[in-house]
């Protein structure tokens, strides 16, 4: 079997294990099915890629399986007319569409992809952008509103230079969100900052145990995501390398964090490494997302991997 042939059949049964993901989760309802599925076509496989290049694939689940997120990136030359296709049946409105080719052109990203949700009862989609772009570059695409009044003042009080990913969705109330890696070479000094980012965005810092766990980790791989909407700041992640589960148990617990019983065994079926875990503010509500690289349908267990904080 050529190295092709076997990219193909790898890209092919991970789709596979996203749907069988589906039947043990009791938030996506049936009517969502035809969604889910209607996104997993709509992503190259390495024979539409340049060179039979691979795809990058993440999947997401709320500690407590009220959340579920995919998303896929790659080279925009196999991306884009599968993005476009796929945003067409999706009945993409003209000026989504426009938001996505005038941030394109701007911005010209080497990584592109799309992703879909469920949580709270509906279908979320979008795409993204997984390649650094400077903040100089960044920052005009931006009005001006509260939100980017408190993001310049973080970003320029830090010395941050650039964003890890951009990501939009489409659709009513939409929302733009980006990635900061945290400055500083040590996990205590990137922790530190993640704490002066979540009082100055929600005006309290983290919760002191979630603190003290994430100085715990060895990896200085933390970064921060900023989701905006309607001029304001929305919801604000702290991201944090991936864990063991046992590991991940205890943040949820630090976070006061429902964690379902039955999400490691999910985690061990769908993944074969965590990429990262996000822990999530959004006015009084709070959560852990556990972020997964998924795998064949073979894969039984849960391991901690590298993290994909720096999408580089």
């Amino acid at each position: 079997m050529s190295s092709l042939e076997q990219a193909l059949q790898r890209a092919l049964s991970v789709r596979i294990n996203l749907q069988i993901s589906l039947s043990q989760l009791p938030i996506v309802e049936e009517w969502m099915d035809i969604h889910m599925d209607r996104w997993l076509e709509h992503n190259p496989t390495p024979p539409d890629m340049p060179n039979g290049e691979g795809i990058s694939y993440l999947a997401m689940l709320g500690s407590d399986l009220k959340r579920i997120w995919w998303g896929a990136w790659g080279d925009p030359r196999g991306f884009v007319p599968k993005m476009a296709d796929y945003f067409k049946l999706c009945n993409i409105a003209k000026s989504d569409a426009a938001v996505l080719d005038q941030i394109g052109e701007h911005l010209e990203p080497k990584l592109v992809g799309s992703w879909i949700g469920v949580w709270g009862g509906k279908v979320t989609t979008g795409w993204h952008f997984w390649d650094p772009h400077p903040w100089a570059k960044v920052e005009p695409m931006f009005g001006t509103h509260d939100a980017k009044f408190k993001l310049k003042k973080w970003v320029e009080d830090h010395g941050v230079e650039r964003i890890e990913r951009f990501t939009q969705s489409i659709g009513d109330n939409a929302y733009s969100e980006i990635e900061l890696a945290m400055p500083g070479d040590t996990a205590e000094a990137q922790v530190a900052a993640l704490s002066h980012a979540f009082a100055h965005f929600t005006g309290a810092p983290l919760e002191r145990p979630l603190e003290d766990r994430f100085r715990s980790v060895t990896q200085p791989q933390f970064a921060l995501a900023v989701r905006m909407r309607g001029g304001q700041v929305t919801r604000l992640g702290a991201i944090a390398p991936g864990l063991a589960l046992p590991d991940i148990e205890h943040v949820c617990n630090d976070a006061r964090a429902p964690a379902d019983p039955k999400l490691g065994k999910l985690i061990g079926a769908l993944g074969e490494g965590i990429a990262r875990i996000e822990y999530g503010r959004a006015g009084e509500r709070a959560g852990v997302d556990i972020h997964i690289e998924p795998s064949e349908p073979a894969a039984k267990t849960a391991q901690a991997a590298p993290s994909t904080t720096q999408a580089n």
